[in-house]
């Protein structure tokens, strides 16, 4: 511990030090990058679909191409934990649209049918 005008401090929460601090946190960070190596190209897999994903099908097969370019080395772990968070939230935009169009159409129904019956009661 050290004496400091605050109180006592450890050496790494010692304010006179912050930026030596800061700066061991850059090499360490550093020297971390260095030791796991990056990947010659951003994802390292190819694409694996004629175009943009469109369907829950299109998304089953790029979530299942990551996977498959993780298991292989040829993508970075990170870069695909992005990729998933892009599906999944593709994935729920499509339910979320599916549901909407359910929800449309069932009220539509029920406008029709409302409709229907007060014809029949009228006549």
């Amino acid at each position: 511990m050290l004496d400091t005008p605050d109180g006592p401090r450890c050496p790494a929460h010692d304010p006179s030090r912050r930026e030596e601090m800061r700066t061991r946190a850059k090499l360490g960070a550093a020297r971390s990058a260095a030791v796991r190596g990056q990947p010659d190209t951003p994802t390292g897999m190819p694409w694996p679909l004629p175009g943009a994903p469109d369907t829950i099908a299109d998304a089953k097969t790029l979530a299942s191409a990551a996977l498959r370019s993780v298991w292989e080395g040829a993508m970075d772990p990170k870069v695909a934990r992005e990729v998933s968070v892009l599906v999944n939230a593709f994935v729920a935009t499509l339910k979320a649209g599916d549901l909407a169009q359910r929800l449309a159409d069932a009220e539509a129904l029920i406008t029709r049918l409302e409709a229907q019956s007060q014809q029949k009661t009228e006549r």
